[in-house]
C-alpha cells in the first residue's frame, strides 16, 4: 500500500510535466502501477476522501454448499445426528471433500439449531 504522500508526489511530478516512466522511477513505484492508478482516477481524488474501509471477506464457495441445505434438514430433524454419520451420507451422495469440513458445519448448524437463531 502506497500512502497519500506518494500519491501526492505523483500527481504534482505529472503535473509538472514529468513523463510517466520518471515519475514511477522517481517515487519508487512500478509503471504499471502508476498507469493503473491513472486510468481508475485514483491520483484525482481527493487525499481526504481516502478513507480505509475494511469489512469481512465475501464467503468463497465450498465443496460442501451442495449438501449444506440436506445436512441442515437432517440435523433439524434429528439434532443430535453425528457429524460421521451425516459425512458417510453426503459421501455416499457424491461429496468429494474431507470430514473435517463437515465436522465444522455440523457443530456450527447444531449451534444455530440449540440456541434458535
Amino acid at each position: 500500500m502506497h500512502g497519500i504522500e506518494k500519491r501526492i508526489q505523483m500527481r504534482r511530478y505529472i503535473e509538472a510535466g514529468v513523463s510517466k516512466a520518471a515519475t514511477a522511477r522517481a517515487v519508487g513505484i512500478s509503471r504499471r502501477t502508476l498507469y493503473n492508478w491513472i486510468e481508475s482516477g485514483e491520483l484525482e481524488r481527493d487525499p481526504d476522501d481516502m478513507k480505509v474501509e475494511y469489512g469481512p471477506r465475501p464467503p468463497r464457495p465450498s465443496k460442501l454448499d451442495p449438501w449444506k441445505a440436506r445436512i441442515e434438514a437432517r440435523l433439524t430433524e434429528f439434532p443430535q445426528l453425528a457429524a460421521a454419520k451425516l459425512f458417510r451420507e453426503v459421501r455416499a451422495d457424491g461429496y468429494a471433500g474431507g470430514y473435517g469440513q463437515v465436522k465444522r458445519y455440523v457443530k456450527k448448524v447444531r449451534r444455530e439449531i440449540l440456541n434458535g437463531e
